[in-house]
C-alpha cells in the first residue's frame, strides 16, 4: 500500500514540475463554468482522481474504515515535502473522553494561537491529514498552531463535534503558559466542516465569559446544510467534492429528524453573530460549498463584523491539502498572510 502511495504521489508530482505547454496537453481544453477557469494544477489532479473510484463515506462500519483509510492515503499522496517544525503530540480537553491534539511551533514565533479543527465532513480527517496544512499555517502566521482531533460521526454525531471543539478550546486557553504563550492572540479556524466548527465556536465563545478569539480563518467552510441549486448543482460531480458525498456526509452527521437549519449546524441561518471576532472566509470557485461560503462572508459583514472574503477562483474543495501544486501553495499562504497581518495589526 505504501508502495503504491508512492507511486501516485510521485506521478503526481511529475506531472505538476512539466512545462506549462505539457500539462495543458495532457488535462486537455481549459474547463470554465460560471465564468472562472479551473486552475491548470487543479484539472490535472481532477482528471487523475477521476480514474479511480470516489471516496465516499459509509454507514456501514467495514465501508467506512475503507473510506477513511482512503481519505488518509489521498492527504498523503498531494501533501508534498513536510515542512520541518517543532512538534508536540499532547491531549486536550475538558473532561472526558481527551482529544489527541498537536501543537505547531515555529523556530521564531510571535505571541499568538491559531486553534485549528480539519475538516473531513465530520466523518475523515485527524492530525495526520491536516498535517502539512498546519506546519504551512505555522510557518507563514509565525503563530503556534494547536490542531484538536474532535470525534468523529456516524459513531459520535451532531452535536459532539461542536461540543468536543468547546471542550478542547477550553482547556486550551486555561494552559497558555504551558504552551509558551502568555497573552497571546488567538485565532479560531478549520477547513470545509472544520471551518464550520470554527465559527460555531466563536459564537458559543461569545456567549460566555471564556477567553475570546480575536480572529477566525473560514476556508471554504460549510454553513448552509439545506442548500440546494447555484454551486451545490455547478459543481455537484468531477470536482472532488461531490453532491452525493455531501449528502451522505450529512447523513453520517446529522441525527435523522433534526432540523438542518439550526445555527449550530448551519450558520448562515444564526441570527447572533454580531459579536463575532474578524474573520478570513475562503471559497474555491469550483467547490460545491462556495455559495454558502460567500454568503456566510456577507451576512457576517452585514451584521457589522470586520470581514475579508478572498476567492481563488480556479481551486477546488480540499485545496488547502493540495500542496504539491504550487498554485495551491501560494493560495494557502496568501490566507496565512492575511491571518498573519491581523495579528500583527494587534501588535502595533
Amino acid at each position: 500500500m505504501k508502495l503504491i502511495e508512492n507511486l501516485k504521489a510521485h506521478t503526481l508530482q511529475s506531472l505538476l514540475r512539466l512545462p506549462r505547454f505539457a500539462k495543458r496537453r495532457i488535462a486537455g481544453k481549459p474547463i470554465r463554468i460560471d465564468g472562472l477557469e479551473l486552475d491548470l494544477d487543479m484539472q490535472l489532479l481532477v482528471k487523475l482522481s477521476n480514474l479511480e473510484p470516489p471516496i465516499r463515506p459509509s454507514l456501514d462500519p467495514k465501508q467506512l474504515q475503507a473510506s477513511r483509510n482512503a481519505f488518509n492515503a489521498s492527504t498523503r499522496v498531494v501533501a508534498s515535502k513536510i515542512v520541518k517544525m517543532k512538534t508536540q503530540d499532547i491531549l486536550v480537553g475538558q473532561g472526558q473522553p481527551k482529544m489527541p491534539a498537536r501543537l505547531y511551533s515555529p523556530d521564531q514565533h510571535i505571541d499568538a494561537m491559531l486553534f485549528f479543527l480539519h475538516g473531513g465532513g465530520w466523518v475523515h480527517g485527524n492530525l495526520d491529514t491536516h498535517d502539512n496544512l498546519c506546519r504551512h499555517l505555522a510557518r507563514v502566521t509565525g503563530a503556534k498552531v494547536l490542531s484538536v482531533e474532535y470525534q468523529k460521526a456516524p459513531e459520535n454525531p451532531w452535536p459532539t463535534a461542536v461540543e468536543d471543539a468547546m471542550r478542547a478550546y477550553e482547556d486550551v486557553v486555561s494552559r497558555l503558559p504551558e504552551f509558551g504563550l502568555n497573552a497571546p492572540f488567538i485565532a479560531v479556524g478549520g477547513d470545509s466542516a472544520g471551518g464550520k466548527l470554527a465559527t460555531v465556536l466563536a459564537r458559543q465563545l461569545s456567549h460566555t465569559d471564556i477567553q475570546q478569539p480575536q480572529a477566525q480563518l473560514l476556508i471554504y467552510p460549510s454553513a448552509d446544510s439545506p442548500r440546494q441549486g447555484g454551486s451545490r448543482t455547478l459543481f455537484a460531480d468531477g470536482f472532488l467534492l461531490t453532491g452525493e458525498s455531501i449528502r451522505i456526509y450529512q447523513n453520517c452527521y446529522i441525527p435523522a429528524q433534526q432540523d438542518h437549519s439550526h445555527p449550530d449546524i448551519s450558520p448562515l441561518y444564526a441570527d447572533d453573530i454580531h459579536k463575532l471576532p474578524p474573520a478570513i472566509v475562503v471559497t474555491a470557485g469550483f467547490d460545491p460549498l462556495r455559495d454558502e461560503g460567500r454568503d456566510y462572508a456577507k451576512k457576517l459583514e452585514q451584521a457589522g463584523v470586520k470581514v475579508k472574503w478572498i476567492e481563488y477562483p480556479g481551486m477546488v474543495h480540499g485545496f488547502a491539502n493540495i500542496l504539491c501544486s504550487a498554485s495551491a501553495l501560494h493560495s494557502v499562504e496568501d490566507m496565512a498572510g492575511a491571518l498573519r497581518g491581523l495579528m500583527m495589526e494587534r501588535s502595533n
